[in-house]
């Protein structure tokens, strides 16, 4: 999805400006999901739901990324 939405925008706006765009991934992230995520899903950060109600799992989530 990050690929199409840069892709898109590149489109609209060219590329130097898609290339500048964060990409915030706020779909079901749990500290299992978010490793992965933000690797291979090339996401610049997360918008937590449920998980960030959860000490122990919101601060899972933000070392996952590190």
């Amino acid at each position: 999805m990050r690929i199409y939405i840069h892709k898109v925008l590149a489109e609209i706006f060219g590329r130097n400006a898609a290339i500048k765009v964060r990409i915030i991934y706020g779909g079901s992230v749990k500290p299992d999901n978010a490793r992965k995520l933000y690797i291979e899903g090339g996401v610049n950060g997360f918008l937590v739901g449920g998980a960030s109600l959860k000490t122990d799992s919101f601060t899972s989530i933000i070392n996952s990324t590190k």
